[in-house]
This record gives C-alpha cells, sequence and structure tokens, in this order.
C-alpha cells in the first residue's frame, strides 16, 4: 500500500496475491463473446501445445488495472494500463502483481505517475510487464 499523501519515486507496492480462476475466464471469454477453446477446455488447450487452460492476456491486463486502483485507494484514478505479455498464465494457479511507482510529475496542470507493474507467476518469473499512468487528487 502506498505511504499517505503522494506517492514517492521508488516505492514499492503489493503483491496483490490472486488466482484467476476458470469461471473468471469463461465469464471473460462471454463478455467478450469470443470462445477460444483453449481458453476454457483442457483437452483443447493440451491439444495446441499448452499445459493448461490459459488466462487471456486483456484479462490480465483488467487485473493490473485493479491491482492499482486498490493501491491508489481513492487518491486518485487511472488514466492508462499498458501490458506486455512475456509467457502464459494458467488458470488457477496463483500470480501477484507488484509495482513501484516510476515518476511523479506535473502535466496539463495536474499532478500524475507513472507506474511499473509486473505479474509475477507461481515460479517466481514475470509473466507481464506493465505500466500505468494515474492522476492524483489535489
Amino acid at each position: 500500500m502506498m505511504a499517505a499523501g503522494w506517492p514517492a519515486e521508488g516505492e514499492e507496492f503489493g503483491p496483490l496475491e490472486l488466482v484467476p480462476t476458470l469461471g473468471q475466464v469463461i465469464r471473460y471469454c462471454a463478455l467478450q463473446w469470443a470462445f477460444p477453446p483453449f481458453f476454457y477446455d483442457e483437452a483443447a488447450a493440451r491439444a495446441q501445445g499448452m499445459p493448461g487452460t490459459l488466462v487471456p492476456g486483456p484479462l490480465k491486463v483488467g487485473l493490473l488495472y485493479r491491482a492499482v486502483e486498490e493501491w491508489l485507494d481513492g487518491r486518485g484514478w487511472v488514466r492508462q494500463v499498458r501490458a506486455a505479455h512475456r509467457r502464459p498464465d494458467l488458470t488457477n494457479r496463483p500470480i501477484s502483481i507488484v509495482g513501484r511507482v516510476a515518476r511523479v510529475y506535473e502535466e496539463e496542470g495536474s499532478r500524475r505517475a507513472d507506474f511499473e507493474l509486473a505479474v509475477i507467476n507461481e515460479e517466481g518469473q514475470p509473466s507481464v510487464r506493465g505500466f500505468a499512468v494515474v492522476e492524483l487528487r489535489e
């Protein structure tokens, strides 16, 4: 959690511990009206050489957004989240979301901060590298 007041450059936050479930993935697919079988069917995922059903990349971006929102705790809002996916994450496996404040600055009359983010899989490897821009409340 960030300290009271403005976040300081270099400040670290997290981890937010999550276990994306198959149910979450199925609901996400339904909301997107996209149903690639390797997201929800174990046999289809294995037939394509995957070790199990996968967590969709855009769902992981949503989890990054959620983490930033929780860390802000009402002290601002998320303007942008971007992510580079490095390796797949499997459903029903733990992940951790961590971050740090890379920069605090003024832009267009607003106080902003850039966050560097990562999704870390159960082996301790980053599966997603992310970046967020937040606008801080006065």
